[in-house]
């Protein structure tokens, strides 16, 4: 089931899509299977983070301009803006996939879907695909977790997997929390402590967000905004299929705190 939406945005805003995601999903009839959003635009962008405080939002636009400012010396000369909302767009992403279980997305109570808007105001449009699909397994792992900890949950997916007996298909996970996120990292520790560093460097912990809850917290929404809560892997042969080298990583950007994800597997 396809379906396409439109909105008009205005001049570097975030709109939250997630009610118009939840009435369709709702309408499709759909109890398992997985949501696929996207954005077909260029100097768009979509993203799974916190929306009930604007000031959050206002973080994180302040923090990707901060590491992709709008400049005047790109080669591409359509407009400063537009150049700039290019490699926010590339860099950030325009697509997610979304569990559906028991009739409903699975989505912590704190995060939203929104619309992130680099350039405007224009007429903008967002696709909605519904995959009707039995899921073979769902399970909702602990995760207890310790401030910045980058954890190898590699394992425990894998267990998943196993369990639900599928040999062929897709394996989702997805983290419910504002303050973190997934990442496919090297599974070594220090490669996985050099991550964290540079998202930390791209986004350091301090005292002057607009969102004051605390310093980690208001930090924490715009790293899980621009690294992502949700990971979909191949199953082949009954194994995730990553490299040898790579782990499915829970990135905790506050903490330290008891945690948990969602991991479902599809038969193909």
């Amino acid at each position: 089931m396809f379906y396409k939406k439109q909105l008009e945005t205005t001049f570097r805003s975030c709109t939250s899509i997630t009610a118009e995601v939840n009435e369709i999903v709702a309408e499709s009839g759909v109890q398992e299977g997985i949501c696929l959003v996207s954005v077909p635009h260029t100097t768009a962008s979509l993203v799974i983070t916190s929306f009930w405080d604007p000031r959050g939002l206002d973080d994180m636009m302040d923090e990707i301009d901060r590491n992709i400012p709008t400049r005047v010396s790109y080669k591409h000369q359509d407009s400063p803006y537009d150049a700039s909302g290019h490699v926010k767009s590339a860099m950030i992403g325009t697509s997610a996939s979304l569990i559906i279980h028991a009739g409903k997305l699975i989505l912590g109570s704190s995060q939203g879907l929104v619309f992130v808007e680099h350039d405007g105001p224009r007429p903008r449009e967002f696709y909605i695909q519904i995959i009707k699909k039995p899921v073979m397994a769902i399970e909702k792992l602990n995760v207890p977790t310790v401030y910045m900890g980058m954890h190898n949950i590699t394992e425990s997916v894998a267990d998943v997997v196993a369990k639900s007996g599928v040999i062929n298909g897709v394996c989702h996970i997805s983290v419910l929390h504002s303050t973190a996120g997934l990442v496919i990292a090297p599974k070594d520790e220090p490669s996985r402590i050099d991550v964290m560093e540079d998202i930390e460097r791209m986004v350091p912990t301090r005292v002057d967000f607009k969102h004051r809850e605390t310093a980690s917290d208001a930090g924490g929404h715009v790293k899980t905004a621009l690294t992502g809560t949700q990971i979909t892997v191949p199953v082949i042969d009954g194994k995730l299929a990553l490299g040898d080298e790579q782990a499915i990583v829970f990135a905790e950007y506050d903490g330290p705190r008891p945690r948990n994800c969602f991991v479902a597997v599809y038969a193909d």
